[in-house]
């Protein structure tokens, strides 16, 4: 049985869970958009450092009404690894007294099936595990992206989301696609506030639209911006095909839609 089989055991703790729109109302899809992109979003449960726990996997969730799924046990990162060099924080802040961040993981596509083995064996040394690649030959020629969210003083980390695509499946024009989900790990009933999205790489700035009837503008990063994580920017991570941003919408209020306005 391999590594990436174990990630897809049966959690002990729970059977079988069932998932609606609450805790996770993944890739709403906006513009002209080509073909659908897969994201397996991780919802709810939460990976701490130093210790383990399993991950909730939804892959391809659509939004639309209820999906059981299964919490699957997912191996963790080892305690001696090093940050990785293509980590980028997305978004930071402090919310009720709780600080928190959101950062991804872009993997540079393999260019043959020995630098994927190479890669997937990096890869599990941080905990990340693609969920749509069963073999190294899967994995030739796409970025993987993992997305985590860290909160709390004691920085309980959560894999929030993971994504494998073609190196040249880029996102044009007004084209994106975005997650959301509650901020705090294992609060399915609380409103999901964190958003996490993906724009072309020509899109200069996003509107954000909330149901409460205001909006934040997202732009580029500057040189009074870029070393401020608190404020909400568009990052352009090395490899990936995409740029990202993440942003937390205010209290009691969630996404309506963003808007590629520039």
């Amino acid at each position: 049985m391999t590594q990436h089989d174990i990630a897809f055991l049966l959690a002990d703790a729970t059977d079988e869970v069932k998932i609606g729109t609450a805790p996770a109302q993944a890739l709403i899809r906006g513009g002209r958009r080509r073909r659908a992109r897969r994201w397996a979003v991780v919802a709810t449960t939460t990976l701490v450092l130093a210790g383990s726990t399993g991950a909730l996997a939804l892959n391809g969730l659509s939004g639309d009404g209820e999906r059981k799924v299964s919490s699957a046990s997912r191996p963790v990162a080892s305690a001696e690894a090093v940050e990785p060099h293509m980590r980028t924080t997305l978004a930071s802040g402090t919310d009720a007294g709780v600080p928190w961040r959101v950062y991804i993981d872009v993997w540079e596509a393999p260019a043959d099936t020995a630098e994927a083995k190479a890669t997937l064996a990096a890869m599990a040394k941080f905990g990340e595990h693609p969920q749509d690649v069963s073999s190294p030959s899967e994995l030739v020629g796409k970025v993987a992206h993992f997305v985590h969210r860290v909160t709390g003083e004691e920085a309980r980390t959560t894999e929030i989301g993971n994504m494998v695509v073609s190196e040249g499946d880029v996102l044009t024009g007004g084209e994106y696609g975005t997650v959301s989900l509650p901020l705090l790990p294992g609060d399915g009933t609380s409103t999901p506030r964190l958003v996490f999205a993906q724009v072309a790489k020509t899109a200069q700035e996003v509107t954000c639209t909330w149901k409460d009837g205001t909006s934040t503008k997202v732009g580029r990063t500057s040189a009074d911006t870029g070393a401020n994580a608190d404020v909400p920017v568009i990052h352009s991570p090395e490899h990936s095909p995409y740029d990202w941003f993440a942003i937390l919408a205010p209290e009691s209020t969630e996404l309506k839609g963003i808007k590629v306005t520039k």
